[in-house]
C-alpha cells in the first residue's frame, strides 16, 4: 500500500520533496473533511430557511385571524348598534390591511400551499360587498332589523375567512413536517457519507504516515551511521545523496564537515602548539634573569643601606609574584590574585624606578572573587614600562582599571610614555593578527602572547585592543565574568 502512495505522489508530479508530500497529504485531508461539512452546511441552510420562511408564514396568517373574526364584526357591530358612524369606522382600513397581507403572502406562499390564501382573498371581497351595502342601507335609513341581518352575513362571511386561514395554517404545518423529515433523511445521508469518507481520510492518511516516515526514516538511518562512522574516526566515510530533497544539503554538508574535521583538526593541533609556546614564552618572562638579577640586587643594596622593612617588602612582592606565576599549575585564578601578582611586579619596579614611576590600580572590589586566566595584566604593565616610561623624559604614570562593560569585565592598561607612531602601531596590530610576534629588539612577546591566549582561551576573536598617541598608550581588553567553566572557550 505504501508504494502505491509513492506511485500516486509519482503519478501527480509531487516528487521527493517532504514539504511538497506533506502539502499534498494536508490538501487531500483537508478536502476529504470539508466536502461532508460544505455539504452538512449547504444542506441545514437550506432546510433552515425553509423552516424560517414556514414559521414567518404562520405567523402573520395568525395574526390576521383576530382582525378577520373579531376586529372587523366588532366594528361592524358598533356601527350597527349607533356607538359609531360608519364614515367614522375602521373597517375598511381593516379590509385593507388585510388584504395588503394576504397578497404579500400569496407571492411568497410555495406553489401547492397558497390555494386557501387565493380562496380567503377572494371571500375578503365578498366581506367588502356586504360592508358597502350596508353602508348604503345605513345612508338610506334602514331598520335595524335589516342591518342586524346584514350583521350576521358579516359574521359568517368573517368566520369563513378565519377557518381558510387556519386551514392555510394547517396545510402549512404539514408541509414542515414533510420539510423535516426530509431534513431527517438528508441528514443520514451526510452522516453515511461523513462516517466514509473519515474512513477513505483514516486510510490515506495510515497510508501517507508509512510512506513519509520511510522517506525520512532510511535517509536518517544512513545520515546517523555516517555520523557513527565520523565519531569513531573514519574521516574517509562518505554518505550517498539521499531521494529526500531536503536532506540532500545536510548530506553534502556533512560530507564537507567529514573533508574539513582532519584541517581542523591539524589547525588545532598547530594552535594548541602555538598556545603551549606562548605560555612558554610568558613563563620565561616572568623568570627573565635580567629580571631577577636586578631584583635580587635591589634586595642587596637595601639591606646594604639597613633599610630592612624595605628588603622585607621586596622580599614578600617578589615571592607572592612567583608564587602566583606558577599557581600551582592552575590557568584559572581569582581576580584579587591576579592584582596582587600585579601589585608584587609593580612594587619591586617601584623600588627600581622610584623616580620615574607611579601607578594606580583601579579595579572595584566586587570583581575580585571571578576567575580570570592568570598573567594577563602584568604583561602589558611590563610592555608599558620597558616600551613607554623608560623612553620617556620626566615621571611616568601607569594606570591599571576595570569596568562592568555589556555584562562583561573589561581591563585596561594606560601609561603616558613616549606612545607609537603611527606606522608602529600599525606594525604591533598587524603582529597580533599574525601568528608570530615581531622578532628583534622591538617585538613585544608579552602583548602578543596576552592577545594570543585570551583568543584561544576564551574563545573569541577580538583580543587585546590598542590606543595610542604622544600623550601616550592605552592596551584594553574584554572578557566574560564567571568561573572557567562559565567560559566557552579552550581549556589549558
Amino acid at each position: 500500500m505504501g508504494a502505491l502512495i509513492n506511485r500516486m505522489f509519482r503519478s501527480l508530479h509531487v516528487g521527493n520533496s517532504l514539504a511538497q508530500r506533506l502539502r499534498f497529504s494536508f490538501g487531500v485531508i483537508l478536502v476529504l473533511m470539508l466536502i461532508p461539512a460544505m455539504v452538512s452546511l449547504w444542506t441545514m441552510r437550506t432546510y433552515a430557511d425553509s423552516y424560517h420562511k414556514a414559521i414567518m408564514q404562520v405567523e402573520r396568517v395568525s395574526s390576521l385571524k383576530p382582525v378577520v373574526n373579531s376586529e372587523i364584526p366588532d366594528e361592524m357591530w358598533s356601527i350597527v348598534a349607533g356607538r359609531i358612524s360608519f364614515n367614522e369606522g375602521q373597517q375598511y382600513t381593516m379590509l385593507e390591511e388585510v388584504n395588503q397581507a394576504l397578497e404579500e403572502l400569496m407571492t411568497t406562499a410555495a406553489g401547492g400551499n397558497s390555494t386557501e390564501l387565493t380562496v380567503a382573498r377572494r371571500t375578503m371581497d365578498t366581506l367588502k360587498g356586504y360592508i358597502d351595502r350596508m353602508g348604503e342601507q345605513i345612508a338610506q335609513g334602514a331598520l335595524v332589523a335589516d342591518n342586524e341581518a346584514l350583521l350576521d352575513e358579516v359574521r359568517s362571511v368573517s368566520s369563513l375567512v378565519g377557518d381558510m386561514l387556519e386551514q392555510y395554517i394547517t396545510v402549512e404545518i404539514s408541509a414542515t413536517s414533510e420539510t423535516s423529515r426530509q431534513m431527517q433523511e438528508q441528514l443520514m445521508l451526510i452522516l453515511w457519507l461523513m462516517i466514509g469518507l473519515l474512513a477513505v481520510t483514516f486510510v490515506f492518511v495510515l497510508l501517507a504516515q508509512r510512506s513519509l516516515s520511510k522517506a525520512i526514516r532510511t535517509p536518517i538511518a544512513r545520515l546517523e551511521s555516517f555520523a557513527g562512522a565520523i565519531a569513531e574516526g573514519d574521516l574517509q566515510a562518505r554518505v550517498e545523496k539521499p531521494e529526500v530533497t531536503e536532506l540532500r544539503g545536510l548530506a553534502e554538508s556533512l560530507n564537507v564537515m567529514a573533508g574539513k574535521l582532519q584541517r581542523l583538526i591539524d589547525e588545532n593541533r598547530r594552535e594548541q602548539e602555538n598556545l603551549k609556546r606562548s605560555e612558554l614564552r610568558t613563563l620565561q618572562a616572568q623568570i627573565a634573569p635580567h629580571f631577577l638579577y636586578n631584583t635580587l640586587d635591589a634586595i642587596v643594596w637595601l639591606a646594604e643601606a639597613q633599610r630592612t622593612d624595605e628588603v622585607i617588602h621586596i622580599t614578600r612582592a617578589l615571592s607572592d609574584f612567583f608564587r602566583i606565576s606558577l599557581s600551582q599549575g592552575r590557568d584559572w585564578i581569582p581576580l584579587c590574585d591576579e592584582i596582587k601578582h600585579l601589585q608584587g611586579y609593580l612594587t619591586i619596579q617601584k623600588i627600581r624606578y622610584r623616580d620615574i614611576l607611579d601607578y594606580e590600580i583601579d579595579i572595584p572590589r566586587e570583581f575580585y572573587n571571578d576567575q580570570i586566566l592568570k598573567l594577563l595584566l602584568q604583561p602589558l604593565v611590563e610592555n608599558a614600562i620597558y616600551h613607554g616610561i623608560k623612553h620617556r623624559r620626566g615621571r611616568g604614570f601607569i594606570r591599571v582599571a576595570g569596568r562592568e562593560r555589556d555584562g562583561k569585565l573589561l581591563l585596561s592598561v594606560t601609561d603616558n610614555g613616549a606612545g607609537m607612531t603611527a606606522q608602529r602601531l600599525r606594525e604591533v596590530r598587524e603582529s597580533l593578527g599574525s601568528d608570530d610576534p615581531l622578532e628583534g629588539e622591538s617585538g613585544c612577546y608579552g602583548l602578543f602572547n596576552v592577545n594570543k591566549r585570551i583568543q584561544l582561551y576564551y574563545n573569541q576573536p577580538d583580543g587585546v585592543k590598542i590606543q595610542s598617541d604622544d600623550n601616550g598608550t592605552t592596551v584594553s581588553f574584554c572578557v566574560p565574568f564567571g568561573r572557567k567553566d562559565d567560559v566557552q572557550g579552550v581549556s589549558g
